[in-house]
């Protein structure tokens, strides 16, 4: 599990999905234990013995220090039982848009592709908090019923079943949202209601 973060994690750099030491990675093991990118480190120049173990309070167990976001990770899989894996990321359409004004719960772009519905469905908005608050974990608990979360003036959250399907959730997110921008003065062809449902009941 070591080698699928450090490979999808300098996947995500190498395309240019994170830059610098922004974004973090967690994985749920199979014994209640977690894996995590190290604070202060670069997707682009993981190293497999520098990921973070630590247990379900945050107590490290081997390699290096967590993320200093962890507490954010542990409240999603507090919430998502069922979850695996959580991939923050700093992206760049995805924290423009996390930066509008007068975003909601649901879908904060107007649908126009089914892909965005298929992988991501509602998106829930956690209120603006200085990095490292911890008061956003209380954010994340309060947003249960959403599996993927914009962070204010921030960035994405992803929450999913497993490292893969956080990971490829994440591009879609930022490709769906990096269409939006660069369509914001086209004649946009939205998807119609019943076309939203058909895609919802698949």
């Amino acid at each position: 599990m070591r080698n699928e973060i450090v490979t999808y994690a300098r996947s995500l750099f190498e395309r240019g999905f994170v830059v610098g030491s922004a974004g973090n990675i967690s994985v749920k093991l199979e014994d209640g234990s977690f894996l995590a990118t190290p604070t202060g480190s670069s997707f682009g120049n993981l190293a497999e013995k520098d990921i973070s173990h630590f247990d379900q309070n945050g107590v490290l167990l081997d390699g290096k220090e967590p993320t200093k976001e962890i507490f954010l990770h542990l409240a999603c899989y507090e919430v998502h039982p069922t979850i695996q894996a959580v991939v923050h990321l700093h992206s760049t359409y995805s924290t423009l848009l996390s930066s509008l004004e007068g975003l909601d719960d649901g879908m904060p772009i107007k649908s126009f592709t089914p892909y965005f519905l298929m992988k991501i469905g509602g998106v829930g908005v956690l209120p603006y908090r200085k990095p490292g608050n911890r008061r956003l974990a209380d954010d994340v608990r309060e947003k249960r019923d959403y599996s993927t979360l914009l962070m204010a003036n921030h960035g994405l959250i992803v929450c999913r079943v497993s490292l893969k399907e956080a990971v490829e959730a994440a591009e879609e997110f930022e490709e769906t949202a990096k269409l939006w921008y660069l369509g914001q003065r086209l004649p946009i062809r939205y998807l119609n209601e019943e076309e939203i449902q058909e895609l919802r009941s698949r």
